[in-house]
């Protein structure tokens, strides 16, 4: 079934889309582990916790503008380019301002003006990447938005090796200033761009989009930024390198969601419940195979991770792994949890699936405080992830009454739907 649908979707002419997102999270896990093999796990680790804070604070500063651009550039009606600017540029400058003047006068000497400026330019990539795909380039602006800032990142630990973990993130915020002048440029040769643009006005605010958006970047990057309050920057720069391999695992989550999404979507809108049901299975089967495989394959490694990491992770390099490896596969589990939830009217639930393992994760922070561990980070962030996974399957179950796990692999023809 996999391999039927991989050639649909080459005869659709997604194929290298496909290819290219692997391309793009291969370049993204190399750039992490050069990183760390340049600068060493200690500043690795100092940087990660700095890169992690800053991708939470550019979703901070963003107001949702990339979320917002790209619906409101895709229905037809367009922005006026001041609006398009404020969005992406002026709105988030003036609260990377705010933001920075008082936390430098309430912690004097923090590393302020780095952290929001790799946020600041991080965001304005992903505004520029939701301007580039309503002009129809998917492949352009994926680049972009998911490649840009991690490869900045990685020419600037070149540029600035040696200097700290502060001056890297601030070359990379440079760098990706380079990247969006360009992206600029291009736009604005684009033989397409007046079909985005409009002359009316439009609200463009959107707070409950601002707030998914953030709880999801939360949500991301909470056990690094939180961890390296705790736990030693060399034991962390490795736990960084680890999360990033046991993500491979959920690689597939993304392709499927991507792929379900329109049957999901117009399943919903039609109201067959049947239909949706088999879209949601289809999602879970196009990522369980290739999850299970990533899978083992992450399973193999463990035990060489004690050869190759044996001081920096303190030999409990492979607990960690394996623990984040079932984190991974626990992702392929729910994969269509959130496509139905945030395509059937019920982006609350999903919203609330993303605090509650925020507040779970917190709450596990907060028992062990300063005696928390590597180990034990990967072991609250992973429960965190896994149970708030299951409390939205469950209420989506009890409200729809489709399961959107991947037990329904487990039936012979694949989702069923039942009347709740």
């Amino acid at each position: 079934m996999l391999g039927k649908r991989l050639l649909e979707l080459a005869k659709q002419n997604t194929g290298q889309t496909l290819v290219l997102r692997a391309g793009v999270v291969g370049v993204n896990f190399a750039v992490m582990l050069g990183l760390a093999w340049l600068l060493g796990f200690e500043t690795f680790g100092r940087l990660a916790a700095l890169w992690g804070a800053a991708l939470v604070v550019g979703t901070v500063l963003s107001l949702g503008g990339p979320v917002i651009l790209l619906r409101m550039l895709t229905d037809g009606q367009g922005l006026r380019v001041r609006d398009i600017c404020k969005v992406s540029v002026i709105y988030p400058g003036l609260l990377a301002l705010t933001i920075g003047l008082v936390a430098s006068s309430l912690f004097p000497g923090g590393p302020w003006i780095a952290v929001l400026g790799a946020g600041f330019f991080a965001n304005a990539l992903g505004c520029l990447a939701s301007v580039m795909r309503a002009l129809g380039s998917v492949q352009a602006s994926m680049v972009v938005r998911d490649a840009g800032p991690q490869v900045a990142l990685g020419i600037a630990g070149v540029l600035a090796q040696g200097d700290g973990a502060d001056a890297v993130l601030m070359a990379s915020a440079v760098l990706m200033a380079v990247i969006g002048a360009a992206g600029v440029l291009w736009i604005s040769r684009h033989n397409r761009r007046s079909a985005i643009l409009s002359t009316a006005v439009r609200p463009h605010r959107s707070m409950s989009l601002w707030a998914a958006s953030v709880l999801g970047m939360v949500v991301a990057q909470i056990d690094l930024v939180l961890g390296s309050w705790v736990i030693p920057a060399e034991q962390l720069g490795v736990y960084a390198v680890l999360r990033r391999l046991a993500n491979l695992v959920a690689l597939p989550v993304t392709v499927a969601t991507w792929v379900s999404a329109p049957a999901v979507s117009a399943a919903y809108g039609a109201g067959d419940m049947e239909r949706l049901a088999r879209a949601s299975a289809r999602g879970s089967r196009i990522a369980m195979l290739p999850g299970i495989a990533l899978f083992a394959i992450g399973m193999m490694v463990l035990p060489v991770l004690p050869f190759v990491l044996p001081q920096e992770a303190g030999g409990g390099s492979s607990i960690v792994l394996a623990i984040l490896l079932l984190g991974a596969i626990g992702q392929v589990v729910f994969t269509s949890s959130f496509t139905v939830a945030t395509l059937c009217d019920m982006p609350v639930l999903a919203t609330a699936a993303r605090l509650l393992m925020v507040v779970l994760y917190l709450l596990w922070f907060r028992w062990w405080g300063a005696e928390l561990t590597v180990i034990l980070n990967a072991l609250g962030y992973v429960g965190a992830l896994t149970l708030g996974g299951a409390v939205l399957w469950w209420a989506i179950k009890r409200q729809l009454g489709i399961d959107t796990s991947a037990a329904v692999l487990l039936r012979g023809k694949g989702g069923q739907w039942k009347p709740s």
